[in-house]
């Protein structure tokens, strides 16, 4: 029983979120706590020359830190072991720090709430593995506690003590609880993006989730070679040997397409026997010609039927993109014109559009 209900701790306390989402979502809090911050010590600065006629240590204090950390930040972007979490929890102990301090001086006559409000709601903006925001909850509460001892009068300190120990537990077991759930959340929305994305049979991205990938690489520039590939006499395949063989050939050629380029290349089945890759980087004429003869010949390893020696051939049309298409549509009208140039010659081939833009049309 106490075994089960440890494991289970653990695995709620380790949930693990992805690292570019954690770097993007805690990218954005930190610079907006920042921004935030720098502009409270500001408008604080401003409102007391306008009361008192000169600033108080507080906003002076809070601006000057708030500004190390900025820089620190940036400084310090990209160099930290954990990324930008690792960054972002430096920062926000550091602001937890400095509140506990300035509300526990020596000498003051009254209780320090603001401390209290932000060790519940700073941890929340981290996204991180619960027990880690866990950690950084109580090592500020654990300072607050011994700093609040510098505080005179006894009743304020006894109070203090109360409702530090307490605050510390209950914001330990809210921001644990916030942070499991965002991350159940994004592995929720990567999941579903995942199904809308791709190809429920073969596992690749789908027309509406490939497309869009390509055309973000052509609106970023990102040169690369367009491939369009169909899979010779698909129909015959079907109706010879029926939809069942039909759909593990296609899984098949989907699984060597993948294969054959880099992970972050993009696969995709446009639909029926047609797929579409954009191998990004690719945009040597000599690379690309050697990279699709490899292509056919692994492609041929597909048998329809053992009996017969009946093997899956492809007819291939691209072009190398140097960065000069304009759009999708203008990337995928010069291939299939290479395309049918590929059928024309007899099929099981392939062939490829060398020049840039300008010259294709």
């Amino acid at each position: 029983m106490i075994k089960k209900t440890w494991k289970r701790i653990k695995a709620y306390m380790n949930i693990n979120v992805d690292h570019d989402i954690a770097v993007a979502e805690n990218t954005k809090a930190l610079r907006l706590l920042l921004l935030i911050g720098l502009l409270n010590s500001l408008l604080q600065m401003l409102l007391e020359l306008a009361v008192y006629g000169k600033p108080g240590s507080e906003p002076i204090l809070g601006g000057a830190v708030f500004l190390f950390f900025l820089a620190f930040s940036f400084m310090n972007w990209s160099d930290l072991k954990n990324g930008i979490t690792t960054e972002m929890e430096v920062v926000i102990l550091g602001m937890l720090l400095l509140i506990a301090f300035i509300d526990y001086l020596p000498g003051t006559k009254q209780s320090g709430f603001l401390f209290l409000i932000l060790l519940v709601l700073l941890p929340s903006l981290i996204l991180d593995r619960p027990w880690r925001i866990l950690v950084l909850v109580l090592a500020a509460g654990i300072v607050a506690f011994f700093l609040n001892f510098r505080i005179e009068e006894e009743t304020i300190r006894n109070a203090n003590i109360i409702r530090i120990v307490s605050v510390s537990f209950l914001s330990g077991v809210f921001s644990s609880y916030y942070s499991h759930a965002r991350i159940r959340a994004v592995h929720m929305r990567q999941s579903t993006l995942v199904v809308a994305e791709h190809d429920p049979l073969t596992g690749i991205y789908n027309r509406a989730g490939g497309i869009q990938l390509i055309r973000d690489c052509i609106q970023k520039k990102e040169s690369g070679t367009f491939l369009i590939i169909d899979i010779d006499d698909f129909k015959l395949v079907n109706d010879r040997y029926g939809h069942q063989k039909g759909d593990d050939v296609l899984k098949q050629v989907a699984g060597i397409l993948q294969s054959s380029f880099k992970q972050s290349d993009i696969v995709m089945r446009m639909g029926g026997d047609e797929f579409i890759i954009y191998a990004a980087g690719m945009v040597d004429y000599e690379v690309s010609r050697k990279r699709l003869e490899h292509l056919n010949q692994a492609i041929h390893k597909v048998v329809v039927d053992e009996k017969s020696g009946h093997y899956v051939t492809v007819s291939i049309g691209g072009a190398i993109n140097d960065g000069s298409y304009p759009t999708y549509e203008a990337l995928y009208k010069a291939s299939d014109q290479y395309l049918y140039q590929t059928k024309a010659k007899g099929k099981d081939g392939y062939s490829l559009l060398g020049t840039s833009y300008k010259d294709a049309k």
